[in-house]
């Protein structure tokens, strides 16, 4: 038989029992009565109970400290192949509906905080989509279980995610079929893996990149980076390239002709912004304005024969007008001059 009381509770104490109310699923309930069986496992073993307390204080306040440190250096790698079936054994967990249940008794322990739900799946094995829902107080262990997760549904149940989405306390990850293994591990990368090539690189040549990092620290970033190529080119007097195409392919691995327009407009920003060619590019739907940052006419007008250069290679024709802060790119069949006014405009605001 339930027996109903009614207690009054202060906020410092609902936070304090708020961890063991996520381990409950909300229930409160639930909570109190586990406290209370740890109240009687306490009146009946007083001397058990203690030294657990004091290991408490000294070893798990440590550990657990320790493994949030480890969680936020984690951030934006992801977990090896090894670790990761240590972690969820692929062999034992075939269901979804098994994988939601063993990571939500993961999860009770070691403070973790954060419960996980998965749904809106078709397939119990190899579903068309699947959505998990992580819950909890720490962005950073949602991350972290979240990369795990998605490791798992990507490398065993032919996933691929399609959609981030961050709101307070909870992290939502939504996934597609996905039997290209390719495009599901880039999807991979892209969302959870997007610092591996960067601490590759570095690990690889740490001294050229810690000289690297400390010259534009030093110099508040106002360097430039150009290819090798275009500066002999630029060396020997042979004339400034039509265009410098060269890292956008690097990056794109294929023709700039190939690549579609809209990619390769955010590539150029990109790009050319952080090589420190322009200051900056902003962008609509049928015009670029390019903020160069030079008062030369002659360093001006080779920053848009540049421009115009890389979207002719693509096979795009645009347009330009110049003035002393700004290049206007539009479509050739949008009037330049009304572009360019509208930008003005918008400047004076």
């Amino acid at each position: 038989m339930s027996i109903r009381k009614n207690i009054s509770l202060e906020k410092n104490h609902l936070d304090k029992l708020d961890p063991l109310i996520t381990k409950n699923k909300g229930n409160f309930s639930a909570a109190i009565r586990e406290i209370i069986d740890l109240i009687d496992t306490m009146l009946n073993n007083p001397d058990d109970v203690s030294k657990v307390i004091d290991g408490l204080k000294t070893d798990y306040n440590f550990t657990e400290t320790i493994m949030y440190w480890l969680i936020k250096q984690a951030r934006g790698k992801l977990i090896e192949q090894e670790v990761l079936d240590n972690i969820i054994d692929p062999a034992k967990i075939v269901l979804i509906s098994d994988l939601e249940k063993y990571l939500d008794d993961m999860t009770n322990g070691g403070n973790w905080q954060t419960s996980i739900k998965m749904d809106n799946y078709d397939n119990n094995i190899i579903p068309s989509g699947v959505n998990v829902i992580l819950t909890g107080h720490s962005v950073y262990k949602m991350e972290f279980l979240g990369g795990i997760i998605s490791s798992f549904l990507v490398t065993h149940k032919k996933q691929e995610i399609v959609s981030l989405k961050r709101e307070a306390n909870k992290l939502i990850v939504g996934f597609k079929q996905q039997h290209n293994t390719n495009l599901a591990k880039q999807s991979l990368v892209r969302y959870f893996g997007y610092m591996e090539d960067i601490l590759l690189e570095v690990s690889k040549n740490f001294e050229f990149w810690k000289c690297i990092a400390n010259l534009y620290r030093q110099t508040n970033y106002n360097m430039v980076v150009i290819p090798k190529k275009y500066y002999n080119e630029l060396l020997t007097g042979t004339g400034v390239p039509g265009c410098l195409t060269a890292p956008i392919e690097a990056i794109h691995r294929i023709p700039v002709k190939d690549i579609p327009l809209e990619k390769l407009i955010l590539t150029m920003k990109s790009v050319y912004e952080h090589m420190g060619i322009v200051e900056r590019i902003d962008m609509d739907e049928n015009t670029l304005n390019i903020y160069h940052g030079y008062s030369d006419p002659r360093a001006i007008e080779t920053i848009e024969k540049l421009l115009l250069g890389v979207l002719d290679a693509h096979g795009t024709r645009y347009e330009s007008c110049c003035s002393e802060n700004l290049i206007v790119l539009s479509r050739a069949n949008t009037p330049v001059k009304e572009e360019m006014s509208r930008s003005f405009n918008v400047q004076r605001v």
